[in-house]
């Protein structure tokens, strides 16, 4: 094997693989920046053709531009068929696709400026996103000169050899407004605090995420209040395991001190908001214990909690059930009991997960959904069935795939699983105006066929649609060598191991020290 050794008689410096390196990197990068303002500008044009196409739709239509009459027709914005076509193309998710949009026109008609320095290469569209956020509400007549001042400081500063970091940009950037409209950062801050928000995102591994968008007063002090309980508990965590290893029969202590401090946050908000539940550590209860849905005098009042929780399980005994939460997604068991120990009560439903179970004659020729249809339709889909969409089902319209026929029902479009799937409003009403086609096959696996001649497939990703497509339970296990990483088995922590080697010193010291009894082996009586 040859080995390479360094040229100890090489000049410092001589070697010009990196500058050569960086030089390539920053050409890929400007590069990247200007293909960014291309397509910036491609999705400019894209919606002003669509606004053209649906204009001269209305015109068709009777539409009369100088008349105020209210319009008898159906009209889909422009903004949402730029977004579909770009779907349809492109392979993105909508919410991408809308991105894209939003800033190209934000570009476009407010902050040309910043886009023509994209153009150039020297900006990137993360900075220039952040500079438009922040230039938003400057007055329209100052806004030409302020995007331009600030453009022309940060490239002169780059230029300088400086590399001013976000906090450095969005500081000098607020000066540049102050000095020609001293009310703009004002209305931007006044502005800001009415878009404070908290969303919640599912995740995988049966978790979720919680944003929450605060003021910088807010957001600092609940930090700290969740960071002095998380330290709190680790106190009390410490002393608890101090005094455990003062005793030999102690057994197997708790190894729940391995837990990091960002683990200990989470448990503090969840404490702080829904009440300790009976997960919760020793010595994380408050003192005075309340039962669940009960208040102390003086105690703040917590969250009434009755969620709707749906099991999936087999007809019968056998099969570890699936457990699906509410807005949260799917859970384990552990996270079921979890979430009833904090609740005043809950409904829990255990549907037939056989298609077409909830199906019926009667019902299929009838227009209006049942409740218990359009909820099975929502466990199935889980989120919304258009291309690229990700609503939550909860939040979508349940709609016919085809059309239901309200002259004569039995003809088709009938009320049925297999003509079912949710759609989000803005997409619901895309499909009724535009021109794509849908189709849906009994397993809920939907085609789509646009206008431009794309075909799109998306299939169901709910819960029920997941058990569905399970493993069969009763093929053989057998095949194939064994693979215990599959269900490894919990690892010891490091403090566990730890309290673990101490409590076996302990027995040690004390078995050395201890005086031998009557029976004992080596037991020498004293001299009288």
């Amino acid at each position: 094997m040859a080995m390479v050794g360094i040229d100890q008689t090489s000049e410092p410096g001589s070697d010009t693989r990196i500058p050569e390196a960086s030089k390539a990197v920053l050409e890929a990068l400007q590069a990247e920046n200007r293909a960014a303002a291309a397509r910036l500008r491609a999705c400019y044009a894209l919606l002003d053709i669509c606004d053209d196409v649906e204009f001269q739709r209305a015109i068709d239509a009777g539409y009369d531009p100088m008349c105020e009459e209210p319009q008898d027709y159906a009209l889909i914005d422009p903004f949402d068929i730029a977004c579909a076509e770009i779907v349809a193309a492109y392979g993105v998710h909508t919410h991408r696709a809308r991105a894209l949009i939003k800033l190209s026109i934000t570009l476009v008609n407010n902050f040309p400026a910043l886009l023509e320095a994209m153009e150039c290469g020297r900006l990137d569209e993360d900075t220039v996103k952040m500079l438009a956020r922040q230039m938003r509400v400057v007055d329209s007549r100052f806004r030409p000169d302020v995007q331009q001042a600030v453009v022309d400081w940060l490239l002169g500063a780059i230029d300088a050899g400086q590399r001013p970091g976000r906090d450095r940009i969005l500081s000098q950037t607020d000066r540049i407004i102050e000095e020609s409209d001293p009310d703009g950062v004002l209305a931007r801050r006044r502005r800001a605090i009415t878009e404070r928000n908290v969303q919640v995102r599912r995740s995988s591994d049966g978790m979720a995420q919680l944003h929450a968008y605060l003021t910088s007063a807010e957001a600092a002090a609940l930090y700290e209040a969740l960071q002095m309980s998380a330290r709190d508990q680790i106190k009390k965590e410490k002393d608890s395991r101090g005094e455990s290893t003062r005793y030999v029969d102690a057994g197997v202590c708790d190894n729940s001190s391995g837990r990091r401090i960002g683990e200990r946050r989470a448990d503090a908000l969840v404490d702080a908001i829904l009440g300790p539940g009976q997960g919760a550590d020793p010595g994380s209860a408050p003192e005075s214990e309340s039962v669940a849905g009960e208040r102390l005098e003086g105690e703040t009042p917590r969250a009434q909690l009755r969620p709707h929780i749906t099991v999936l399980t087999e007809l019968g005994p056998g099969g570890e059930p699936a457990v699906y939460m509410p807005r949260g997604g799917p859970a384990t068991i552990d996270a079921l009991m979890e979430l009833l120990s904090r609740c005043v009560g809950a409904t829990i439903s255990v549907p037939d997960p056989t298609p077409g179970s909830a199906d019926s004659s009667t019902a299929a020729r009838r227009y209006r959904i049942s409740a218990e249809l359009a909820r099975r339709i929502r466990l199935r889909d889980g989120t919304c069935r258009h291309p690229g969409c990700s609503v939550p089902a909860d939040d979508c319209d349940v709609d016919h795939v085809r059309p239901f026929n309200h002259s004569d029902p039995g003809s088709g479009g009938l009320t049925v699983e297999f003509n079912l799937m949710c759609l989000c409003r803005r997409h619901h009403r895309f499909k009724t105006f535009h021109g794509w086609r849908y189709q849906l096959a009994r397993d809920g696996t939907l085609t789509v066929t646009t206008s431009t001649g794309h075909t799109l497939t998306t299939e169901p990703d709910g819960p029920l649609a997941r058990w569905r497509q399970r493993p069969d339970e009763g093929a053989s296990s057998d095949d194939g060598p064994p693979r215990p990483w599959l269900s490894p088995e919990p690892k010891p922590t490091y403090w566990f191991q730890r309290i673990q080697r101490q409590v076996a010193a302990r027995r040690e010291n004390i078995a050395a020290r201890r005086v031998p009894e009557p029976g004992d082996p080596g037991y020498d009586p004293p001299p009288f």
